[in-house]
């Protein structure tokens, strides 16, 4: 058995690096029991295995299935000489509380079944029912590790076992990342030979419906020759669940000072995104972070507050793909629209 264990803990990690979404989990794990006295037995070691599986909107985060094999019990009654093993199968419902991007705090409730190979003073085969907690901490996006306390009542006689453990996550089967849609111009399609009408401008942006490549701008949106929306992307690198501007990004936020001061009667636009790690809860906090500090940095440039509003969009708009580190630091960014 822990040759399987060890095994499948190697497969499965050469066969499912990099995953940062995903559906299954595989963990091996180690540990110890203390069993309640009147059971004549004494602590034990235990190592076992378990199967994750992620749920979607439900209550719970994950339903897994585990198994706990312990070897070589000595039972503890006096003059005895006797050893038994056991094992355990149970299923449990996981219930996560994010801390931060790495960390996370779980609790489980679930049900199983104890198999004593030697069945004596009074320890027999039963159902029990457990509950319980620990940490999750992800070293790499393709491996953490869980600290777990199980506190374990069986059916017969309501004896009680305190599990402890360490267990090796290694996840698998990853989630397909949302497809950025790409907005394609509209082609410019030659008037038949006909009379020459008066040219139109139908959603009231200033360029002519023949030369507008993004037709049904909001109105008051500033746009650029073609129709579209005028953006100047922010290259500020942010580090990762950071907000605040390095000093050597200044340049680029000073683009935006630059072009405000130009053109005097226009606003701006901050909007914030993140990449994909953390809850949403989170992110959309940390996008709001991001992009009051770029507009704290713009009116320190001269632009005026009252010019200048802020919106957060967290994880909601990608503009590369979060399964790659070049990929999240593209998508940690402020963009500037700008309206009249």
């Amino acid at each position: 058995m822990k040759k399987l264990l060890l095994s499948l803990a190697a497969i499965s990690t050469l066969m499912f690096a990099n995953t940062t979404a995903y559906n299954y989990e595989v963990t091996p794990t180690i540990g110890g029991v203390l069993p309640e006295g009147n059971l004549d037995l004494k602590s034990q070691l235990t190592y076992g295995l378990r199967f994750g599986i992620n749920l979607d909107n439900t209550i719970f985060d994950q339903f897994e299935l585990g198994y706990d094999r312990t070897n070589n019990t000595k039972y503890d009654a006096i003059g005895a000489t006797e050893k038994t093993a056991f094992n355990r199968y149970y299923g449990n419902l996981v219930k996560e509380y994010k801390m931060s991007p790495e960390m996370a705090l779980y609790s489980l409730v679930g049900i199983g079944y104890e198999d004593v190979r030697n069945e004596m003073y009074d320890n027999r085969d039963s159902m029990f029912a457990q509950y319980g907690g620990g940490v999750k901490y992800w070293v790499t996006d393709s491996f953490a590790l869980k600290a777990e306390v199980r506190h374990a009542v069986k059916f017969h006689g309501g004896d009680n076992n305190l599990f402890y453990s360490l267990g090796f996550v290694i996840p698998f089967d990853a989630k397909t990342a949302p497809v950025v849609a790409k907005v394609e111009p509209k082609p410019v399609v030659a008037p038949a030979p006909v009379a020459k009408a008066a040219p139109k401008d139908s959603d009231g942006d200033g360029v002519y419906d023949d030369k507008d490549q993004c037709p049904n701008t909001p109105k008051g949106a500033v746009v650029d020759e073609v129709g579209c929306v005028k953006i100047i992307r922010l290259h500020v690198n942010f580090d990762f669940d950071q907000s605040n501007i390095k000093p050597e990004f200044k340049k680029e936020i000073a683009k935006v000072a630059d072009f405000m001061k130009i053109n005097s009667g226009y606003k701006v636009v901050l909007e914030g995104h993140t990449d994909s790690k953390g809850s949403d809860a989170y992110n959309m906090k940390l996008s709001d972070q991001r992009a009051k500090a770029v507009a704290k940095a713009l009116a320190e440039l001269g632009v005026p507050n009252a010019k200048i509003t802020t919106e957060a969009y967290g994880e909601s708009k990608p503009i590369a793909t979060n399964d790659t580190d070049a990929g999240r630091a593209e998508n940690r960014r402020v963009d500037a629209k700008f309206n009249k």
